[in-house]
């Protein structure tokens, strides 16, 4: 049945109590011990008519019979002359038959008012409360079911783990988690060997009250107990999380990855992310690779960004970018082409990482479209495109963030062209005086040949190829290359 195994006591010394209901009293030492109840409360004995009638029911009772039991019960309580000792009993009784029948409610009233009459021996009434407390609970009634064990306890009988138990779990419906922590623990200590209800029961009250490193030291218990119950070992690893201990966190999730507990693609996720973040992605790479390959990883987008950017993170860039590549083709995304454009860049692929970082300009939804202008320019200065390279940076000027890394590249730009056109007239300056010299040296030599004048007799020089550029055949320097 769905409600709580009764305490024994009482309920089992019936049929020996009824047996003797003709010799049966109170002894001196139970009288002292309740000063306080009237008279009659002490008179526990049965007459002939109500033991005999008794012993008939309990009979059905063996025989299985709890409708016939409980029936006359009830029809008894119904006569007069009862003692409050004869009711009491008559009433535990048919409260015992109601339970049998599956009928709670009945027995709760029945034990109840037996309670109440305050005849029972102090023994019996305290298994009452404890099997009315229990059924109290069962029926969602917690106050009323802690007060009638709590009240059990203050009359003598003594705490064991199961009523700790129920105790603390009644005060956990109750919401009350200081006095059940209290039950709980005692429950935990006075099991001897706990077992898993024990430690559930514990730790419950510890999340509830958010005490964090006794759920973790329990959970460490727990771990050690029962090493293959995943759900221990991830909650172990998130409580140390909480308490500032990721390390220890990360080397739980590596330990339950080599033991194969993490199968799921989202634990798989979350312990690559581990290895990011206490900087060693290539691990977190390699594993990760590894679980996308085997189809364990869901092969979405973001997992395989997750794969580049641990690989990004390990530099290794040539691994990075067939992944990126494919994020890239699968989502047509401008962050995604921007990241495979930093991938070629590392790698020393400039035209190609121009292209992509273009690419991810026109495709748009960039954080911060001016750095990667500049990145454009990058590329075109590595090619030595420095005209290019201008362009790009000034359309990073557009942005407060990007201007300064901008401007400063324009500047050095436009110094180096000046170096280089400074570079280009001093190697032509020189060149043409080294011709000059050259043709004055062949101009002060003879005339060998006719073949050595024009048709106006003017002198035809066989030039060198530096000299060509700079003078025509007679060694007259171009108007172009003419100094003022």
């Amino acid at each position: 049945m769905g409600y709580p195994k009764l305490a024994t006591g009482a309920a089992g010394g019936l049929a020996a109590l009824v047996i003797a209901f003709t010799t049966i009293g109170s002894s001196s030492a139970a009288q002292r011990s309740a000063p306080d109840r009237p008279p009659e409360a002490t008179e526990r004995t049965l007459s002939q008519r109500v033991g005999e009638r008794i012993l008939e029911l309990m009979e059905s009772e063996g025989a299985g019979d709890y409708a016939a039991a409980l029936a006359g019960y009830r029809q008894m309580l119904g006569t007069e002359g009862l003692t409050p000792y004869e009711r009491a009993m008559l009433l535990q009784l048919a409260g015992r038959s109601a339970w049998e029948l599956d009928s709670p409610r009945e027995a709760i009233t029945a034990w109840r008012a037996a309670i109440a009459l305050n005849a029972l021996p102090e023994e019996d009434a305290n298994t009452l409360r404890i099997n009315t407390g229990q059924l109290l609970l069962a029926e969602g009634e917690y106050r009323a079911g802690i007060d009638l064990m709590e009240m059990a306890l203050a009359r003598g009988v003594p705490l064991g783990a199961d009523l700790a138990m129920r105790l603390a779990q009644g005060y956990g419906q109750l919401e009350a988690y200081g006095p059940g922590l209290n039950y709980a623990r005692q429950a935990f200590d006075l099991a001897g060997t706990p077992d898993r209800p024990h430690f559930s029961l514990l730790l419950f009250f510890y999340q509830q009250l958010d005490m964090l490193p006794e759920q973790t030291g329990l959970l460490g218990q727990m771990v050690a107990r029962w090493p293959d119950e995943k759900a221990y070992w991830t909650s172990y690893a998130s409580l140390l999380a909480r308490t500032g201990r990721e390390a220890d966190a990360f080397e739980v999730n590596r330990i339950l990855y080599l033991n194969g507990m993490l199968t799921d693609s989202d634990e798989l996720i979350r312990l690559a992310r581990y290895y990011s973040y206490y900087e060693y992605p290539f691990g977190g790479a390699s594993m990760l690779e590894r679980e996308l390959n085997a189809g364990r990883v869901e092969p979405e987008p973001e997992h395989f960004r997750l794969l580049a950017d641990l690989w990004r993170q390990a530099r290794e860039w040539e691994r990075a970018r067939p992944v990126l590549q494919r994020v890239a083709t699968l989502t047509g995304a401008g962050p995604d082409y921007e990241r495979l454009g930093e991938a070629l860049y590392r790698a020393g692929a400039f035209s190609e990482a121009e292209a992509m970082f273009v690419q991810a300009l026109s495709r748009g939804g960039l954080n911060r479209p001016g750095d990667t202008w500049t990145l454009v320019g990058n590329t075109r200065v590595e090619q030595d495109d420095l005209l290019g390279a201008i362009d790009a940076f000034e359309r990073g000027l557009q942005w407060d963030y990007s201007r300064a890394t901008a401007q400063g590249w324009i500047g050095f730009i436009e110094r180096k062209i000046a170096i280089q056109r400074d570079g280009e007239r001093f190697a032509r300056l020189t060149t043409i005086e080294a011709c000059e010299l050259e043709i004055e040296r062949m101009r002060r030599g003879p005339v060998i040949s006719e073949d050595q004048l024009d048709s106006e007799g003017v002198r035809i020089f066989e030039l060198s190829a530096e000299c060509e550029p700079y003078f025509d055949v007679n060694g007259r320097l171009k108007p172009e290359f003419e100094r003022a």
